[in-house]
Parts: structure tokens; sequence; C-alpha cells
């Protein structure tokens, strides 16, 4: 969603201001330039395809039009851009400058969250920072995820189902968060939420996490049901797959030592 939500779906100059007193709607509204000028430039700033490129185009039309409700479209389109070319730390940077505009924008406050989340060790020295911050981005994409705009070129239904992948995501981040701070209980409550939102579509990394949080809390039957889903839902051979597998034999061997009774 992150290109998708990238372009404002209305560019056009001095279009008039919407009625304050119609009832408000969930979704933002759609932002406008204020000048033929500032149209034009964020138009070329937007033909950049090079990440690079087009993050110095957003950072130079942010200088020129520092009161541009444009801004944070480009530096978006950045951020997907860099994702898509795999460079978690230009993407984090970029998701950054987007809040620095849009505060409640949900899609970059999810990308800084996983990034955050994923790419933080026990070993870092700002660690507690970064959870706080991965977990606090994670908490308010899901409050603002209501005033996503629907891209034009996105079926209602194709809608709703990133929407609902978005939320699974932020609950991810949540769980992933409260794990790695040991807290197994608060990470299994989070991936179940997570599961609830993404249905059909949950990836196997999400039930293997929950079969780990799972058997970190002890309960080695429950978590055998849960690592069953994560090899059911990955592909053969793959690397999630004999991850699970090896999760699974453990868990049997946990299951069955906690069945013996113990001898007197």
């Amino acid at each position: 969603m992150a290109l998708a939500q990238s372009a404002p779906p209305s560019a056009t100059p001095n279009a008039p201001a919407p009625n304050s007193q119609a009832a408000p709607a969930p979704a933002k509204k759609s932002p406008q330039p204020k000048t033929q000028a500032e149209y034009e430039a964020y138009k070329t700033a937007d033909s950049q395809t090079d990440p690079a490129k087009l993050e110095a185009a957003a950072t130079d039309f942010a200088q020129k039009f520092p009161d541009s409700e444009l801004r944070p479209f480009l530096f978006q389109r950045a951020m997907g851009q860099y994702q898509m070319a795999n460079n978690p730390d230009k993407t984090l940077e970029m998701a950054r400058a987007v809040l620095k505009y849009d505060p409640h924008n949900a899609v970059a406050l999810l990308t800084a969250a996983q990034m955050l989340s994923e790419r933080t060790h026990d070993s870092d020295l700002d660690r507690d920072d970064r959870l706080n911050e991965a977990s606090a981005n994670a908490y308010d994409a899901l409050r603002y995820s209501g005033e996503i705009m629907q891209p034009p070129n996105m079926a209602p239904e194709q809608f709703a189902g990133a929407l609902a992948q978005l939320r699974g995501t932020a609950h991810e981040v949540i769980a992933t968060v409260a794990f790695k701070k040991l807290d197994y209980f608060a990470a299994i409550k989070e991936y179940n939420a997570a599961v609830a939102e993404e249905k059909e579509h949950t990836d196997p990394v999400v039930f293997l996490r929950l079969s780990v949080a799972q058997d970190k809390s002890g309960d080695y039957a429950v978590a055998l049901v849960t690592v069953q889903k994560a090899i059911a839902a990955s592909e053969p051979n793959s690397q999630i797959r004999q991850l699970a597998e090896q999760e699974k034999s453990r868990l049997e061997k946990l299951s069955a030592a906690q069945a013996q009774p113990v001898s007197k």
C-alpha cells in the first residue's frame, strides 16, 4: 500500500476547500497544491523512478515549498521504492521523513515500526528506545488506519483486504516487541489478533512465532497445534518449513515428557 498511497488522487491547483459544516469523513481529504508552480514541481519530482533521485527531488521540493501538503507523498514514494530495493536503513529514514510532515500516516508509521522491530537486537545500546518507538508507531498505525484514503485504482474489496493486512501487521509488530521483551503472554495475544485480522492470508512466519511464544509460556499442546499451521501454510523445503519442523520435533518431545507421570 505504500506505493499505492504515495500519489494523491487529485492534484488540481486552486481547488475549493471542503465545506467545514459537512459531516466528517473517516478518511483524510485529498491534499491540493496551492499554485501551478507547486503542482508542476511536484509532477517533476514525482516522475523520478530511482529511489535516491526521488529522495533528492523530495528534499528539494520540501525546501522550495515548505507549506505544501504534497511533501509527504514524495517521501512515501521514496520509502516504498527503498523498501522494494531491500534497503531497510533508507526505508526507515524515509518513513521518518513522511511522519515529519504527516504524523498520522498509518502506512509510514507501520513501515517504521516494522523496520525497528525486525532490526533491533539485544546487543544494541538503544535497544529499548527502538523497541518502544516500534510499539508506539504500531499502535498509532492501528489508531489512524481509518484515515487512509482508498487509491483510485484499487477495488473496495482489495482496499478492505489491504487495511486488514495493515492492521494485522501492526499487531505482529506489537507481538514481536513483546516477545523481545520476554512478555510471552502479550506476544501470544497480539499474534492471535494478527491472525484474526489476516485470516487465510496469515503468513506462516506469524504461526511459527506464535507457536514459539506459546512454547515459551509452557503451553506445549497448543503450540504444537499452531506449529502445524505454520507447516501447512509454508512452502516445501523453505527455510520457514524447516524451522517449523524443528519446532514441531521439539514440542513433541516436550509434550511427551510433560505427559509422563512423575515417579515417586
